[in-house]
């Protein structure tokens, strides 16, 4: 999706009773994978990226006085107000993070390098801001948990080698020896390097690699039936003025720069969007709490935005 500048929106949240609102401050290009308006990764014109995975344990915080938005709805928050990890940090004293779909945490980056992973543990946002002499990577465990089984392995200060299971912990530890191992030199060879580190990591289940080249704003990405490279510069779409929202298919088998392929958002292309993720959910008895009520709410939410608010 490419999201644009001076949109108001309010949080999808069904059950939240008081909803996060705000206006959109920058343009971004996001990747949905639950239905428009609902990221699980992005870039923002300002060079912030923020991707989630599920994480081990997570618990959110009570309802309180602050208004709620819900865990994947968070980072659209963050790419329409934020252009730095200090700014996405400070955003939890104004905002509540509520599960809805599941539970996620996030890794972090901003146009200056500065990179955190974010958690929720025991009701608290914990950030880890890692420097270069830190690890970088985040996988499907907690940070900490990531962390301290890095340490048992040769290269890191242990003495056992680093295992080639699929398994979150193991895979954590070959991203951060390749990431350890990488001798920058340039752009475009750290884009090839970085789709190496993923393909070492990819388990029979994934179906997508992104890389984010944050100095060019430039996604790339790959899908499992699609290997050649894609290309989304967003440098080429206009996030100002009173056009639609533009959308375009993931799925794609086009290689290359793949922006002539957005078109405008219609609200039959995300209700068929919608239904068949929602139809691959209840297949795989995933999220089976969202109701048929839900399901409609979220194909039609992308008209509850003010699209005509935009400078």
């Amino acid at each position: 999706m490419v999201n644009k500048r001076g949109v108001t929106k309010r949080a999808f949240l069904p059950s939240a009773e008081k909803k996060l609102q705000w206006t959109s401050k920058y343009g971004s290009v996001s990747i949905n994978f639950n239905f428009v308006g609902s990221p699980s990764g992005g870039m923002n014109e300002a060079g912030l990226v923020i991707e989630e995975s599920w994480p081990g344990p997570c618990r959110y915080p009570e309802p309180d006085s602050r208004p709620a938005i819900d865990e994947i709805q968070w980072l659209q928050y963050q790419f329409d107000n934020c252009a730095t990890v200090d700014e996405v940090l400070a955003a939890d004293s104004t905002l509540r993070i509520s599960g809805f779909f599941g539970q996620s945490h996030y890794l972090v980056c901003d146009a200056g390098g500065k990179v955190a992973a974010i958690e929720w543990i025991d009701g608290k946002m914990v950030a880890h801001v890692l420097t270069k002499d830190d690890v970088q990577v985040l996988a499907n465990d907690n940070y900490v948990w990531s962390q301290a089984e890095l340490k048992k392995h040769i290269g890191f200060g242990g003495k056992t080698p680093i295992g080639n299971s699929p398994s979150s912990l193991d895979r954590f530890c070959r991203a951060a020896r390749m990431v350890k191992q990488f001798d920058a030199n340039g752009s475009s060879m750290a884009v090839d390097y970085g789709f190496e580190i993923l393909a070492d990591v990819s388990q029979k289940s994934t179906a997508f690699s992104w890389i984010y080249d944050i100095a060019n704003r430039t996604i790339y990405y790959k899908t499992a039936k699609s290997r050649q490279i894609k290309k989304v510069p967003l440098s080429r779409f206009n996030f100002t003025g009173k056009g639609p929202m533009l959308m375009a298919e993931i799925l794609t088998t086009k290689s290359g720069d793949i922006t002539d392929s957005f078109e405008p958002y219609t609200l039959e292309k995300n209700r068929d969007f919608v239904m068949r993720v929602v139809r691959s959910w209840r297949e795989n008895h995933f999220a089976m709490h969202i109701t048929d009520a839900d399901v409609e709410l979220m194909i039609r939410y992308p008209e509850t935005q003010d699209m005509n608010n935009q400078p």
